[in-house]
């Protein structure tokens, strides 16, 4: 089957002590990766890099943490995008990365809690995890659209255990995203 290019995206996403480079790359790679299917081609640059002709180029700066206290079991959005007062997306995604990381830590793999985890697993999982994070924040981009659906990538809530799993079957677009995707 050939798919059409829709978009091309370059992720600008900032080296930091806390996310080492290997992991920024398989974020990149798994948010492609989900993307492809549909036309959309993702990859990454350094933040400084400027934005070629015909390339959306969009902003992963790392937020601090959110002030408030969130429901007991919830602990809010890892990431984030704005729209503005138009309704169309901003090419930049904050990534609540204290918040991000003491999520993947509740992942079980094998059955087996973050802390049993041999450090190139849980690297492989981190940018796993970030990619689909961040594939989940390109679809509000992409789709122009500030909702969220019952189901697939777009849902609103999804759980540790889900995206540190292999398998990317629950992060399709619905039949209605890709609808919507199409009118684009």
């Amino acid at each position: 089957m050939l798919i059409a290019l829709l978009l091309h995206i370059t992720l600008a996403l900032p080296p930091t002590p806390a996310v080492p480079p290997a992991t920024l790359r398989a974020a990149a790679a798994e948010a492609a990766a989900l993307w492809v299917r549909y036309g959309v081609v993702i990859d990454a640059a350094p933040c400084d890099a400027p934005s070629e002709e015909g390339i959306v180029l969009i902003l992963v700066p790392v937020a601090t943490p959110r002030a408030g206290g969130a429901a007991a079991g919830w602990r809010g959005a890892l990431a984030a995008i704005s729209f503005d007062a138009d309704g169309a997306p901003q090419p930049r995604i904050r990534l609540f990365l204290t918040d991000f990381v003491a999520f993947v830590a509740t992942a079980r793999v094998f059955g087996q809690p973050e802390s049993q985890w041999p450090r190139s697993l849980r690297e492989e999982l981190v940018g796993r995890v970030l990619g689909r994070v961040l594939a989940h924040e390109i679809g509000h981009f992409v789709l122009r659209m500030p909702r969220h659906t019952a189901a697939g990538l777009m849902r609103s809530m999804q759980f540790a255990d889900e995206l540190v799993a292999p398998s990317r079957r629950a992060f399709a677009l619905t039949g209605v995203d890709t609808s919507r995707l199409a009118t684009r």
